[in-house]
């Protein structure tokens, strides 16, 4: 794993609000006037990092899907 691979051990945080399960969050936020119901979804991740390239970063980043 991370440490003994030098590599990156992944954290999760337990009891955030509307949590469904360990680091995800799901958030009601309302329903449009064409009944499309919406609802914010965020997982929360944390990274220990043991070497200076393990890790990269994306940003803005839209993840979706259309039918």
């Amino acid at each position: 794993t991370g440490e003994a691979e030098q590599g990156v051990i992944g954290l999760q945080q337990a009891g955030i609000p509307d949590e469904i399960e360990p680091s995800l969050s799901v958030r009601f936020m309302g329903i449009d006037e064409q009944a499309i119901i919406s609802y914010l979804v965020t997982a929360y991740y944390s990274a220990a990092i043991l070497v200076p390239d393990a890790l990269g970063v994306l940003e803005n980043v839209e993840v979706s899907r259309w039918r």
